[in-house]
């Protein structure tokens, strides 16, 4: 087992893993005979198991479903308008190999501040013209190629 405990001389305690702990309790295994050595050489050692676990790291877009997208157009004053431009953008996503991330880059560079409120004064959001978006979207894949 790799990484599964640690000792700390400044604070005299050992750190294990859960995974440590478990195999330690075994009377046969390595771990067993190995923790029982760090004993003996240090009497006064604390042990203390590792409880938590590192953070996972959040997804920015966890609820940014094709429904949420719909919702979040429908309160705009021109809605009808984005909401038939969503679907054109769904229907030619299909052709790409990644049919929601094509979606998803149209809908965050329709709406660059979708986590925001919106907006609901006279400055409803202007319909992205689909072809200069794909254009878009190839030049950025012959630069990742590139």
């Amino acid at each position: 087992m790799k990484n599964t405990y640690k000792i700390d001389f400044v604070n005299n305690t050992l750190t294990m893993t859960k995974a440590f702990e478990d195999a330690a309790s075994n009377p046969t295994s390595q771990e067993y005979k190995l923790l029982q050595q760090i004993r003996a050489d240090f009497p006064g050692l604390t042990i203390i198991r590792k409880t938590r676990r590192a953070p996972k790291k959040a997804r920015p877009t966890k609820n940014l479903t094709y429904a949420n997208m719909e919702k979040y157009m429908s309160v705009f004053q021109n809605a009808d308008e984005l909401l038939a431009q969503f679907e054109v953008v769904k229907t030619c996503s299909l052709e790409q190999p990644s049919p929601y991330k094509f979606v998803r880059d149209w809908f965050e560079a329709q709406f660059p501040k979708y986590k925001e409120l919106p907006d609901f004064g006279n400055n409803a959001p202007k319909v992205i013209d689909l072809a200069a978006f794909q254009k878009k979207q190839e030049e950025k894949k012959e630069q990742k190629g590139a």
